[in-house]
């Protein structure tokens, strides 16, 4: 004998079979009338499994499991094809500002700003001047790529002059006056402040760029503590890395991050001591700018480091020549307020005021000379000019147009580090003066005396 319960999920069944019976009669009606389309077809047989058929309640036929992952797929293979073909509305603007021997850069994004570096204390106030001009009252970011002067001083006036979101910075300290003016002007205007990771990724409007060094730190280069990023909008990409030398350039190339970019700020300013062959082959730039001061003692850029970027077939662009130059990008295509330029005279050359007889191609070429020179640089047996060591530098060595170099120069030692500094380096005021002496000669005396040349300044 039945109970009531029993009796109640018979009928619950029968009501069930009978739903599901109906569902499937429709739907074979429908299909054999020849009225239904591929939608209603499918809206049948969704109805079908949804009614239950001749399966209990929740269960589907391997069929129809298999037709709703196969429409699920379709719909998400469209938005996914929708989302690939979305390029960002609006333009993305990077400046490299003419700040001198030094780096500054600004990036505006659907009105949001961010600062890289600021060139030292004399460009302070242009810098200031110029985002100001450009209608800035805040910043998102400013990043200092590292404590050198030629760098830092220029993000202590914006960050007096603008409120900032946030400071990206590397995690070491220095005894230098301008980090104690970077530290107390984070503490006294409240910023925050992000020692980021390689691999963490920020947003600037409608553009992101993501961390790529320093992996790790060096307690004895500075340089080589670099923050750099890569800064990406739509199919575009920039790679701007501060001071980063060859040690942090093989560290980047280790790490396996990616470095491919349109364009490349030459690090270090051009110095030989970055920019190596093998990371001008992982960049693979289309566009390098060097920052670097107009007849600077440094022999910035470098013959060594102008050559690679002829290997490489980028486009040639120089603060030092062509003044503060913005490219601006609408996610496929860049455009520039300069045209290239095709004077490829080293640092050294410029500062005698030689005439470019190197052309692209590193031979006798273009021929662009300087209205003020009058005298011409030579080139090798090689077909191209490297007086990076030949010429006097720094405190009384650039020679002038004509005159024949002077191969003797000042140079200041560290006894402790038995490194040779240029006077002006900034490593000369850091160093303690029991360890500091003087020196009037030739670099090659004191390499054969057993000094080495410092990075920074690479006298």
């Amino acid at each position: 004998m039945q109970t009531a319960g029993k009796q109640k999920k018979k009928r619950d069944n029968s009501s069930r079979i009978r739903s599901g019976a109906a569902a499937l009669c429709a739907a074979l009606l429908l299909l054999l009338s020849g009225c239904g389309t591929a939608s209603d077809g499918q809206a049948v047989r969704q109805q079908a499994a949804l009614s239950g058929g001749a399966l209990q309640d929740g269960q589907m036929s391997e069929q129809q499991m298999a037709e709703q992952q196969e429409n699920a797929e379709a719909s998400t293979a469209g938005t996914e094809g929708q989302r690939e073909e979305q390029m960002p509305d609006g333009t993305l603007s990077v400046t490299f500002l003419d700040v001198g021997q030094g780096n500054a850069v600004l990036v505006e994004q659907g009105g949001a700003y961010m600062l890289i570096d600021g060139g030292n204390r004399d460009y302070s106030s242009f810098v200031v001047s110029y985002l100001k001009e450009q209608g800035v009252e805040e910043l998102a970011y400013v990043i200092a790529s590292h404590y050198d002067a030629d760098h830092l001083n220029g993000v202590v006036g914006a960050l007096h002059a603008f409120s900032c979101g946030q400071v990206l910075a590397p995690d070491y300290v220095t005894d230098t006056r301008d980090y104690e003016s970077f530290e107390r002007v984070i503490k006294e205007q409240d910023i925050a402040l992000a020692y980021p990771a390689v691999g963490d990724t920020y947003t600037l409007g409608d553009a992101s760029f993501t961390v790529v060094c320093p992996e790790v730190y060096d307690p004895k280069e500075d340089n080589d503590n670099s923050v750099g990023i890569r800064l990406v909008y739509g199919n575009t990409s920039f790679l701007i890395c501060g001071d980063a030398g060859k040690a942090e350039e093989q560290a980047m190339l280790d790490s396996g991050v990616t470095l491919d970019s349109d364009v490349y700020l030459a690090s270090h300013h051009g110095s030989e001591g970055s920019s190596s062959e093998a990371f001008m082959r992982a960049v693979s730039p289309t566009a390098v700018v060097v920052s670097a001061g107009a007849g600077n003692s440094y022999g910035h850029p470098t013959r060594t480091v102008l050559n690679r970027v002829k290997a490489c077939g980028a486009a040639l662009y120089r603060t030092d020549l062509q003044g503060t130059i913005t490219v601006t990008s609408d996610g496929t295509s860049l455009s520039w307020s300069v045209d290239a330029t095709q004077d490829y005279r080293d640092g050294d050359e410029v500062a005698a005021g030689a005439a470019d007889t190197t052309g692209t191609s590193g031979t006798a070429g273009t021929g662009v000379t300087d209205a003020a020179a009058g005298s011409t640089a030579t080139t090798g047996t090689s077909g191209t000019a490297d007086t990076a060591d030949s010429a006097a530098q720094a405190s009384g060595g650039d020679t002038a147009a004509g005159s024949t170099a002077d191969v003797t120069g000042e140079y200041v030692l560290n006894m402790n580090t038995k490194k040779f500094h240029r006077p002006s380096c900034s490593s000369v005021a850091q160093m303690s003066p029991e360890n500091k002496a003087a020196f009037s000669g030739s670099r090659e005396e004191l390499i054969a005396a057993g000094y080495d040349p410092c990075k920074r300044c690479n006298p």
